[in-house]
């Protein structure tokens, strides 16, 4: 065997055997220079339980586990349900997993902007969240991206409600998003945990590839801001016209409980 053709085969028996290096094999359809990918990634693609629950911050690679994730489940042959608050994110999901389809030996035989058909019967389907949009599918895998903004009074319910009855029962499900206050059902996964439940939380400055972006966002986001959407944490309802550090500057006697970051 020459040495590239052997050097390739090595790559290809790494990439089935190390999940991590299978998504790095992904990221580089992307980002050609990508160099790693973070632990809680790893953690997040190889979880072995049937809801995943990730807390994450923005631009940190949390689509990326979701693509990863409805790959590995094309390549079973299974089918795969992500739902979105929008079309424009349906899309780019798909967009996404079409790119790392590139990176493996499977056949697509449909492909559209939402959907994707492999020849070994695998289905990758995303849908915008509307109960009339949704209904009517079987899943092994479900993906909720961005699960914090599904609309509805009840915070998303009325979306999970539809949803679960489609998943097998040997199925897995992923509620990924950052967050959008403390009322809504994404919200209840971490302020209430429940058990079975894998959590993760990623805040940004937890990722060091991210530091110089959180310090941009540190100087040019309020308070309030920085801590929803860098720091994940729930506060408030997620859309207070006022910050809360001045709101707390302006009725404690001392400094600030929440100081501006």
């Amino acid at each position: 065997m020459p040495f590239d053709a052997l050097q390739d085969w090595c790559s290809l028996v790494e990439r089935d055997l190390d999940p991590a290096a299978e998504m790095l094999h992904f990221l580089r359809q992307e980002i050609p220079d990508a160099e790693s990918v973070d632990p809680w990634q790893v953690e997040a693609i190889t979880s072995n339980a049937q809801t995943v629950a990730l807390l994450v911050c923005r631009q940190a690679g949390k689509s990326c586990v979701l693509a990863t994730r409805g790959i590995r489940e094309l390549k079973n042959g299974g089918t795969t349900i992500c739902v979105a608050p929008a079309e424009r994110q349906t899309r780019e999901i798909t967009r996404k997993v079409q790119a790392y389809l590139r990176a493996t030996d499977l056949i697509v035989e449909r492909a559209t902007q939402t959907e994707i058909e492999t020849s070994n019967g695998g289905r990758f389907i995303a849908v915008p969240a509307s109960g009339a949009t949704i209904r009517g599918y079987t899943a092994d895998l479900l993906l909720v991206d961005e699960m914090a903004y599904l609309s509805g009074e009840n915070g998303g319910e009325d979306v999970v409600v539809s949803i679960l009855p489609m998943l097998k029962d040997n199925g897995k499900i992923f509620y990924a998003s950052t967050p959008a206050g403390k009322h809504n059902l994404f919200a209840e996964l971490f302020l209430e945990p429940k058990a079975n439940v894998h959590r993760i939380k990623v805040p940004g400055t937890s990722i060091p590839r991210l530091a110089s972006r959180v310090e941009r966002l540190r100087e040019q986001l309020s308070a309030t801001r920085f801590r929803q959407e860098v720091l994940c944490e729930f506060l408030s309802d997620g859309l207070s016209y006022f910050d809360l550090s001045a709101i707390e500057n302006a009725t404690s006697q001392e400094a600030a409980i929440c100081p501006r970051f």
